[in-house]
C-alpha cells in the first residue's frame, strides 16, 4: 500500500551551484531582492513538502512561514554540505515533526479528505490520471495517512521519508539529524507497526525504548 502512494519526484527549483551560492551570499548580506527570490522560488515546494508529510492543510501557510523564518535566521550557519533545497527540506521535516507532536498532545482529525485537493496546485501534481486511478489513489492515501497518524512521530517521519519519498537511510539521517543505524531501527519498528495496523492488529506496545520514539 505504501508503494502505491509513493510520489513521483521532480524539481522546478534547481539552481546552478554557482547561482545558488550567489543567492545565499546575497541573502546573508540582507539584500531584500535576494530574500524575495529565495522565498518565491521555494515557497511552493516547501508547502508541498509540509503538506505531503502531514497529510493535512491545517495551518499550512503558518508552517510555511515558520520554515522560512528558521531558514533566513539559519543561513549564516548553512555550510553548503547539502543543496539549498535539501537543507530547506530538513527544516520542513523538523517543522512537520513539531506539528505532529502537537497533534499527539492535542488530537485532531487528520484532513485525509483534503489530500487530493492538491490537484489545484501544479506544484503538487505532475501529470493527469484516469478517474479510476484517482479514486484508487485517494483511498490509498486516506488509509495510509490514517495509519501514519497512529505511529509515534519519529517513526512516522522515517517511514514516510523512506517508503513514500524514496529516500535512503543516509539521506533520512541528515533530514532528521540522526544517524543511519538509529534510522534503520526506527524504520524497522515503524514498518512492523504500520502493517500490523493495516492487518487489523494492535501494534505491540513498548518493545524497546528506541522503538517507541
Amino acid at each position: 500500500m505504501l508503494a502505491r502512494v509513493k510520489r513521483e519526484t521532480g524539481s522546478t527549483t534547481a539552481l546552478d551551484p554557482v547561482d545558488e551560492a550567489d543567492l545565499i551570499r546575497r541573502c546573508r548580506a540582507d539584500e531584500r531582492a535576494a530574500q524575495d527570490e529565495l522565498y518565491h522560488r521555494f515557497r511552493r515546494p516547501v508547502a508541498g513538502n509540509l503538506y505531503r508529510v502531514l497529510g493535512d492543510r491545517s495551518d499550512l501557510e503558518d508552517l510555511v512561514q515558520e520554515v522560512f523564518v528558521i531558514a533566513f535566521r539559519g543561513l549564516e550557519r548553512f555550510r553548503g554540505d547539502a543543496r539549498l533545497s535539501t537543507w530547506l527540506y530538513r527544516i520542513c521535516v523538523n517543522v512537520a515533526l513539531g506539528r505532529i507532536r502537537t497533534r499527539k498532545r492535542r488530537p485532531t482529525a487528520i484532513g485525509v479528505a483534503d489530500l487530493d485537493s492538491a490537484a489545484a496546485d501544479p506544484s503538487l501534481v505532475e501529470r493527469p490520471e484516469t478517474p479510476e486511478r484517482t479514486l484508487e489513489r485517494r483511498r490509498d492515501q486516506a488509509r495510509v495517512y490514517e495509519v501514519l497518524e497512529l505511529l509515534a512521530p519519529k517513526k512516522r517521519i522515517v517511514l514516510y521519508l523512506h517508503e513514500i519519498e524514496g529516500l535512503d537511510l543516509k539521506e533520512i539521517a541528515y533530514l532528521v539529524d540522526s544517524n543511519p543505524v538509529t534510522v534503520r531501527t526506527r524504520l524497522f519498528y515503524a514498518r512492523r507497526e504500520f502493517y500490523k495496523i493495516i492487518a487489523g492488529e494492535s501494534p505491540t506496545p513498548g518493545v524497546s525504548e528506541a522503538s517507541n520514539e
